[in-house]
């Protein structure tokens, strides 16, 4: 039986012989506790009262003024809208052990909640009015509650106004005992904690000794490895076809023979038995942790740790970001054409309107009119045909011809460097750019170092930008972290939103500066918003790759899957080895594309043959894990060999493993299933990449929802929120 029980009930307008009885029942009726009045200005209505009425009443209201009965059965008796009326009722011991026998608790109690009982009734605060008595039962001392409101179409109570009702005076009446049974709840969660963390370190220790192998996991995840390359649809437990279900409830109950993971539920169940002691005397029995509702989210973590194992964290490799030779300078209508004897540079008239036909990606048109251009000897367009061809633009690349159209670009910019005017600054960065990249020329990063030099000296950020490259990597400069983002920095602060992006990864990571996330987001900020700009004025497949990357994370703006991959797709169109690597592994694990593993596989080849070592690893571990393909060793060797023969230390440690790789990816596998069911066992842990979070003590709060509901309560202010 509940603690605390709350009923209503109401009559409508046209029943005043029955609302004056009631009204005049509940102030009258045997056990009715009778107010004592001490208001001196109304002693005089108070004692004809009770000449008049020699059998006094229990009514109270918000005032302490007396009431006289028949006035007030009269007032109720002729409102002419509905009359509620309530009954508020609690068990003698409880009764006794609240303090709650007494008619002035029972009086503060109610005034302490009409203004609740009129927000769940919505009656306005000054419309409502009400009368109430106490009658001190023996078995049930009780309140009895008459509300109306002074405007007749007002109020409405609906189920969920009960319970908000019930729940205000449940509140109030069970203070004390809740707030212990929250004292009680944060006691067992800390309990819980610290024993789980103790069984976590043991848990850790005897998986790295390798004490819990189990040569049926070994069996088993391979088997759904294969059954969810060829499974269609979400890769979620509810979705999969029965056989492959099969598999991972097999893979669940494998992990729970675990002895270390027994030891860790039996700690479970017992801490749950005394939580469940605190609300009931029932014994509570729990079945095996594999068959445990609690514990059904190690399905999902099942299946993400065989999707994943093809990626072990010791060997993972991210994308590069930018070097400082990516970049390119935005040329606006405020550069003069600068003209000698044999070249000149000029940004208006076609140069302006192929740069428009090359960002629609008309690159046909656009090319026309730049070699049209740099038939008349014009730079800025002879560098844009040696990009064009170097880019595969219009076909496939041709880098022959691009370092052709590069040294002749290069000829130009030394021949009007020096009668450049203001414009020299733009035509230095662009020298150091060509000798950093080896352009049209050898490279040579102290000829880069020395024109870039010359353009920070004048302000120019991009300029700026690239020497802080230099210091970074080393290259022409010994190394200097510090260096490089104060440079990076400088550029930033000019808004060149690369320098942003490179200032914000090393204040994300405290490198040459110490680290401030704070900043870091301003920057990261700042360079998204300014990839934009650019992205209005620029075709540039580095610029879409880069938007791409950072639209798709997240990083400095919201995540955006849909449009990132717009970005990356456009990028790759444009030849860019980075996006044809991003954009193909996205058509092969289909997560945010249509899965499409054929032009996935062509999209990473291509980037591989364009020298990306992270396209060629990744193509390695393709074949190696046979995601997405027929699981071939001799490829997987071939594409690692490219990777590693580039400089990826990676790729490099696969091959040196590549006997026990797979072996190893199965048990890394199976080392993060046991610490995902150990972590879901201790309830200390969010699972981040899906955005779930997992709450430490759901089953304790189910408890005291229960033990609530019990008392009549729906929601209560005083609970913790976790």
């Amino acid at each position: 039986m509940p603690k605390l029980i709350v009923t209503s009930r109401y009559i409508q307008s046209g029943s005043h012989g029955k609302l004056g009885n009631y009204v005049k029942y509940i102030a009258t009726r045997e056990g009715v506790a009778i107010p004592q009045q001490h208001t001196e200005l109304d002693r005089e209505i108070f004692m004809n009262y009770l000449d008049s009425r020699p059998k006094s009443h229990g009514l109270f209201t918000g005032k302490d003024d007396p009431i006289v009965l028949d006035r007030a059965a009269k007032e109720v008796a002729n409102h002419s809208g509905t009359v509620w009326m309530h009954i508020v009722s609690l068990r003698r011991d409880d009764a006794e052990r609240m303090g709650f026998n007494t008619l002035e608790a029972w009086r503060e109690l109610v005034r302490r909640h009409i203004s609740d009982i009129a927000a769940a009734q919505k009656i306005s605060p000054q419309n409502i009015r009400w009368y109430a008595a106490f009658h001190n039962k023996e078995t049930n001392p009780h309140v009895h509650i008459v509300v109306y409101s002074t405007d007749p179409k007002e109020g409405y109570l609906s189920n969920t106004g009960i319970e908000k009702i019930r729940s205000a005076f449940a509140n109030d009446i069970y203070r004390d005992e809740l707030q212990n049974l929250y004292q009680e709840q944060t006691q067992v969660r800390d309990k819980l904690r610290r024993e789980a963390e103790n069984v976590m370190q043991n848990l850790v220790s005897e998986l790295q000794n390798s004490n819990c192998s189990s040569s049926q996991l070994e069996l088993l995840i391979p088997k759904l490895y294969f059954q969810l390359q060829k499974s269609k649809g979400k890769k979620v437990y509810g979705y999969l076809q029965s056989n492959v279900k099969k598999t991972v409830d097999e893979i669940v109950a494998e992990l729970a023979k675990n002895p270390v993971l027994k030891k860790m539920y039996e700690e479970w169940c017992e801490l749950e038995r005394q939580k469940y002691e605190t609300y009931t005397s029932a014994v509570q029995n729990f079945p095996a942790p594999a068959d445990n509702k609690a514990f059904k989210p190690i399905k999902n973590a099942v299946i993400w740790a065989v999707m994943d194992m093809d990626i072990p964290t010791e060997i993972e490799i991210t994308m590069p970001s930018f070097t400082p030779d990516e970049i390119e300078e935005i040329a606006d209508d405020t550069q003069e054409d600068i003209s000698d004897v044999r070249y000149h540079m000029n940004w208006r008239d076609n140069y302006k309107t192929a740069c428009s036909l090359l960002y629609d990606e008309d690159y046909e048109k656009a090319f026309a009119l730049f070699q049209s251009e740099a038939e008349k000897v014009n730079v800025p367009a002879i560098y844009n045909v040696a990009k064009m061809y170097q880019r595969g633009l219009l076909g496939e690349e041709n880098i022959p011809k691009a370092q052709e159209y590069y040294a002749e670009a290069l000829k130009g910019f030394l021949y009007l460097e020096s009668s450049a005017g203001k414009m020299q600054p733009y035509i230095w960065y662009n020298l150091g750019k060509l000798y950093n990249l080896g352009y049209g020329t050898q490279q040579n990063y102290s000829e880069a170092f020395k024109w870039f030099q010359k353009a920070t000296l004048a302000g120019n950020s991009y300029a700026q930008y690239s020497l802080g490259g230099l210091y970074y990597f080393g290259n022409g400069v010994e190394q200097d972290r510090s260096q490089a983002f104060a440079w990076y920095k400088k550029s930033a602060d000019q808004h060149n939103a690369y320098a942003c992006y490179e200032t914000a990864k090393m204040l994300q990571d405290g490198v040459g500066t110490k680290k401030n996330s704070d900043e870091s987001e301003w920057y990261f900020c700042e360079a998204y918003k300014g990839f934009q700009t650019m992205k209005s004025v620029l075709a540039d497949d580095m610029l879409l790759y880069r938007l791409g990357i950072m639209t798709l994370k997240g990083i400095g703006c919201e995540a955006a899957p849909e449009k990132a991959l717009d970005y990356l797709r456009k990028s790759a169109e444009m030849n860019n080895k980075y996006a044809l690597c991003e954009y193909g592994k996205q058509l092969v694990e289909g997560v945010f594309l249509s899965q499409n593993v054929e032009k996935g596989l062509a999209m990473l080849k291509h980037s591989a043959d364009l020298a990306n070592t992270a396209a060629s690893y990744w193509l390695g571990k393709m074949y190696l894990f046979g995601k997405g393909v027929e699981r071939d060793t001799d490829m997987a060797l071939y594409w690692l060999t490219m990777s590693a023969e580039s400089g990826n230390e990676y790729a490099q440690t696969a091959i040196e493993n590549m006997d026990h790789f797979y072996q190893s990816a199965i048990q890394n596998a199976a080392l993060t299933m046991l610490k995902s069911f150990g972590r879901l066992i201790s309830k200390d842990y969010n699972r981040i990449s899906r955005g779930q979070k997992f709450r430490t003590e759901h089953k304790l709060k189910q408890a005291i929802h229960r033990k609530k509901a019990a008392l009549g309560i729906k929601g209560n202010p005083l609970e913790p929120k976790y």
